[in-house]
């Protein structure tokens, strides 16, 4: 009985349904957090944790220093995947979430349903900028970004859309 709270417990933490597993953000990452908080909420999801510095600096809202949580083995939509979280001064911005190529379509279909058609199509990447989403394919992963980075992406892809 203990056990199967636990699981529970967990799966909620995640934002996950095993009946229907979501492509949503998880809720264990809240975007502005700070990297303690963010890694004592994921701890107990991932198999393995490392954090390291990122340099140089690549974010544009880092000012002072960029860093990055690896986490082995978190389950998302039904799959138990590598995630990286990068942190602008010690701010949650951006997330990566590992894929398969297989997977890619699926994503942009569940994310379309969720959020209406793509906002870009950019080289390797599908946009739904409005929601801080997007779909990358080369490597494959789901990208979320903090309400702070849309304004960067638009411009990036304002750059590569340009003729």
């Amino acid at each position: 009985m203990h056990q199967s709270l636990s699981i529970i417990l967990i799966l909620f933490a995640m934002g996950g349904d095993p009946k229907s597993p979501s492509v949503e953000l998880p809720k264990a990452f809240v975007f502005g957090e700070s990297q303690e908080k963010v890694l004592a909420a994921i701890e107990p999801l991932c198999k393995k944790v490392n954090v390291r510095e990122i340099e140089p600096i690549d974010l544009p809202t880092a000012k002072k220093s960029q860093t990055q949580i690896d986490c082995e083995e978190f389950m998302y939509a039904g799959k138990k995947r590598h995630v990286e979280l990068v942190f602008a001064d010690g701010k949650l911005d951006l997330i990566w979430i590992f894929t398969m190529k297989y997977e890619e379509k699926s994503f942009i279909e569940k994310f379309s349903k969720l959020y209406g058609e793509p906002t870009h199509h950019v080289g390797i990447m599908t946009f739904f900028l409005d929601h801080g989403v997007a779909v990358r394919n080369q490597p494959h992963e789901v990208m979320f970004i903090s309400d702070r980075m849309k304004k960067p992406y638009a411009e990036f892809i304002k750059q590569h859309t340009e003729d």
